[in-house]
């Protein structure tokens, strides 16, 4: 009888330890920095210490739990600030603290999200990743970007990955007449990704640092395509911006190329806007990384772009700028 019951506690014990571990939950700090010197290249403008790039200054907390099944749930947040001061660089209206925050559940039918949510975007067909100076989304001068925004009161759906195909979709559930609504398909297998987004309605605006969703009736559709063929990695991305009406406000084609040399990796890029008042139109950007390591690396950039003089009355003379940065991950 003693050793029945010994054995009934023994069992009891394990499962209250199986039980135990599955509830365990992981917290990870993650982040970056891209800070420079950089001069736009603008009329009268002066060489300055500059922040590169939102999400490339940011400090990420997640947290995952195990739930078992398959199944985890967790919460994902990112704090964005400018490397120049120091200070709080997340979208919205009054510079929010927390640029994402959202609970997950993921398991085998893909992810579910509710909260503020990071969109679908196309920084990947960038060569420097929307870092801002040289880069061709998200950058000085002339911006092809196409999503990326951090979407408030929003939920999220991702499938799963399949023969390399997924999808995802987010809208935001609020006020809003028009809400924002996203929907996103990709293809990456091998040395080939595909990406096609939808945007249909509430439009951004830029204020406090940040993308602030504005209650308009925009629309956005974007397709990139990058091919790595090992010598080099070629992108190709058209985005089209259309606003209230329907009418096509811009037409951006943008084609870039980033080139490993080792340590060293060249990076250029070209941006054409066909629905920009002409001699307005057009950026061109090359520049060139070196991995001192894993996580540190120094870049310097020249780009020529033609909206950077765009100051009243208009005359129509391009700008040049640089740009020399330092990168650090953790």
């Amino acid at each position: 009888m003693e050793k029945f019951a010994m054995k009934k506690t023994l069992i009891a014990l394990a499962a209250l330890a199986a039980t135990t571990a599955f509830a365990q939950s992981t917290a990870t700090i993650s982040g970056s920095i891209n800070v420079g010197i950089m001069n736009t290249g603008a009329s009268g403008a002066q060489t300055e210490v500059a922040s590169l790039g939102g999400g490339a200054n940011a400090i990420n907390i997640n947290v995952a739990e195990d739930l078992g099944g398959g199944l985890r749930g967790g919460f994902d947040s990112q704090i964005r600030f400018n490397a120049a001061n120091g200070d709080r660089n997340s979208a919205g209206a009054v510079n929010a603290l927390f640029h994402t925050a959202n609970t997950y559940l993921t398991g085998g039918f893909g992810t579910a999200r509710i909260g503020s949510i990071v969109e679908a975007g196309t920084c990947a067909f960038d060569p420097w990743g929307c870092t801002g100076g040289a880069a061709l989304q998200a950058g000085t001068g002339i911006s092809a970007l196409g999503g990326a925004a951090s979407v408030k009161q929003a939920v999220q759906y991702t499938t799963p990955t399949v023969n390399g195909f997924s999808a995802n979709y987010t809208s935001s559930l609020s006020a809003r007449t028009n809400e924002r609504q996203t929907l996103g398909v990709n293809y990456a297998n091998g040395p080939l990704a595909l990406t096609a987004i939808n945007i249909k309605g509430s439009g951004n605006s830029t204020t406090d640092g940040g993308t602030a969703i504005t209650d308009t009736a925009t629309s956005q559709r974007a397709i990139g395509a990058s091919y790595d063929f090992g010598v080099a990695r070629l992108s190709f991305l058209n985005t089209v911006n259309k606003g209230v009406g329907g009418a096509t406000t811009a037409d951006f084609t943008s084609i870039g190329a980033t080139v490993p040399m080792g340590a060293y990796t060249l990076l250029a890029g070209f941006n054409k806007n066909d629905r920009a008042t002409a001699n307005f139109d057009t950026k061109i950007s090359v520049g060139v990384n070196y991995a001192l390591s894993k996580r540190t690396t120094l870049g310097a950039d020249l780009f020529r772009s033609e909206e950077l003089a765009a100051i009243a009355p208009r005359t129509g003379t391009a700008g040049s700028g640089f740009v020399t940065r330092i990168r650090h991950t953790f």
